[in-house]
């Protein structure tokens, strides 16, 4: 018989969820127990970029559907800063570790920072310059752009347009990402030097909408009317800057521009018919989907493949109301639960296709 005494006892314990009486355990009165949230951190080069502000919303959408707690910091283009920013985030017991190092001169340190750690790292949009499986530093997976193919399709979608005489607005010199794209659009050219396409001027500057002002405004000078007839972009901020230089010059009806991101501005530009004719992107998906892959890994996981590459979707102006439709009014037009092997164990890969239905 239970007493008032033992009932009162009982009736405040059930808070508790697990009561003990007279030596009985009551286990079956415990409720379930929602599970903790995840504590994740991601170091960014950069905030002061519509791409970066969108690929970090994209993490917080994926980080609110897999209960994470995602803690972003800015490096703000600083290497040493990004060095303290990872120190810490590691000393708030983060479960993972998502970086995109400011350069590939960064990454090492970075990476061995987290190994000392035991924190599992995973590289984004810029290769650290090894592969993950390395004693030296070793990092469970790079998520990124195919950035070689994203400059050719840049490129080959302007020659297909009609341009043959390039000048190009490159990103920071030394910058993998750069390179990549800029090998990328110099494939393309190359190809098509057949039918008399060539690259008259290249420069490497930080990317920014002033500066792609400033340099177009440089370019412009150099090369008189008639002389060229398409810019090449590293990423779209400098290109909408390369854009209001060439309006403001009055040549926008001769030169015609393409870039690399799909930012808001640059779609709207493309959406008017305006001479901004192309941007390619998806890697703004990039961060949430190594958040995927370093949820699989904590719940005992494998990533799938130490190297994943994103497959970028390309718009212009015809394209362009799928492209809203699908992922600019509504979010991505997949369940990235599909992808995650924590849910389904047969998935083939961890970084969903984007594609233009």
């Amino acid at each position: 018989m239970i007493n008032s005494t033992m009932r009162r006892r009982i009736i405040g314990r059930m808070a508790t969820g697990f009561i003990v009486l007279s030596g009985i355990s009551f286990g079956s009165l415990q409720p379930a127990l929602a599970e903790e949230p995840i504590t994740m951190g991601a170091s960014v080069p950069y905030m002061n970029d519509p791409a970066w502000v969108r690929i970090v919303d994209y993490a917080q959408y994926v980080a609110k559907i897999l209960d994470i707690n995602l803690v972003v910091v800015d490096a703000a283009g600083k290497e040493d800063k990004q060095i303290q920013d990872v120190q810490s985030l590691l000393s708030r017991d983060v479960k993972a570790l998502i970086f995109v190092p400011v350069s590939a001169a960064n990454a090492p340190a970075i990476i061995r920072l987290a190994d000392r750690a035991k924190v599992p790292a995973i590289a984004t949009d810029r290769y650290p310059g090894f592969p993950a499986n390395n004693k030296e530093s070793p990092y469970l997976t790079f998520v990124g752009p195919d950035n070689v193919d994203a400059g050719r399709k840049i490129a080959q979608f302007m020659i297909d347009q009609g341009v043959k005489n390039f000048v190009a607005i490159g990103g920071t010199p030394g910058d993998s990402n750069n390179q990549e794209r800029s090998k990328g659009m110099r494939d393309a050219i190359a190809a098509s030097a057949d039918k008399g396409v060539k690259l008259l001027q290249y420069v490497g500057v930080l990317q920014s909408e002033d500066n792609g002002y400033a340099t177009m405004q440089n370019l412009l000078s150099a090369h008189p009317s008639g002389t060229i007839d398409g810019v090449w972009c590293y990423n779209d901020a400098l290109c909408v800057g390369a854009y209001r230089a060439i309006k403001q010059a009055g040549r926008d009806k001769e030169i015609k521009i393409g870039s690399m991101d799909l930012n808001p501005q640059a779609l709207d530009l493309i959406k008017d018919k305006t001479n901004f004719i192309y941007s390619i992107g998806g890697h703004w998906l990039m961060l949430g989907f190594a958040e995927m892959i370093a949820y699989d890994y904590v719940h005992g996981h494998k990533p799938l493949s130490d190297f994943s590459r994103i497959e970028d979707v390309g718009v212009d102006a015809d394209g362009f109301s799928k492209f809203k439709a699908q992922y600019i009014d509504s979010n991505p037009p997949f369940d990235i639960k599909h992808y995650m092997l924590t849910f389904n164990p047969d998935t083939k890969t961890q970084t969903p296709p984007l594609t233009l239905k």
